[in-house]
């Protein structure tokens, strides 16, 4: 009984520290991955069982992220924090499965092995995410 006591203390703080951390304004001066001032209007993460690959793009405002799951197991992307996922403006967990589902940062399901989904980046800043089905994998999207 106290071991699970321990385990659930653990898990609660985890979620807590790990998917607390919201959007925050990116700098105009961040450099980009390939050290250019160019970036990419579109960047793929791939979704492994190790997490997101990369886990941390670059892109410009209107650009646009796909995620892939290359993982035997369904991966859900979705915007920080759990369970909400409002960290990225105009987005929400409730709005999954209505009219408003297809302009949220949250792809509302898991993406089976082979699956892809893309969302495009109108607002300028940082945005974490993670995946809702798998604990402790996050990544980061800069919109400059």
């Amino acid at each position: 009984m106290k071991l699970m006591s321990v385990l659930v203390l653990f898990s609660v703080l985890f979620l807590i520290v790990g998917c607390t951390q919201a959007g925050t304004p990116a700098s105009s001066t961040a450099a980009t991955e390939s050290g250019t001032d160019s970036l990419s209007e579109s960047v793929t993460v791939t979704i492994t069982s190790a997490g997101f690959e990369p886990n941390e793009v670059t892109i410009p405002v209107g650009g646009t992220v796909t995620w892939s799951n290359t993982d035997s197991v369904g991966h859900w992307p979705a915007s920080a924090m759990h369970p909400t996922h409002t960290a990225y403006p105009g987005s929400g967990i409730e709005k999954c499965g209505t009219e408003e589902q297809a302009g949220i940062f949250d792809v509302c399901k898991d993406l089976a092995q082979g699956e892809s989904w893309s969302f495009t980046f109108t607002e300028q800043g940082s945005w974490n995410y993670h995946d809702h089905t798998v604990l402790g994998k996050y990544g980061k999207v800069i919109v400059q």
